[in-house]
């Protein structure tokens, strides 16, 4: 079974967009696991959401997901 250049890139495409899902919820991601209240963790995912194709809103969202 041959794979070809076509496949290749459709796979690479699926993964690149996978991987910046995960980046741009990584922020929701630690809010969760850090045990914030429920709405400062709707918060930080609406704002990763909002924010988070710039890269100073979702370090923000980031900096306030980890913080304590």
């Amino acid at each position: 079974m041959q794979i070809d250049n076509e496949t290749i890139l459709i796979i690479k495409y699926i993964v690149a967009a996978g991987l910046l899902v995960a980046i741009i919820l990584a922020p929701a991601y630690l809010a969760a696991q850090s045990k914030k209240g429920k709405a400062d963790a709707m918060r930080i995912r609406v704002a990763s959401w909002v924010f988070g194709w710039t890269g100073i809103g979702w370090l923000l969202a980031l900096i306030w997901a980890i913080k304590k």
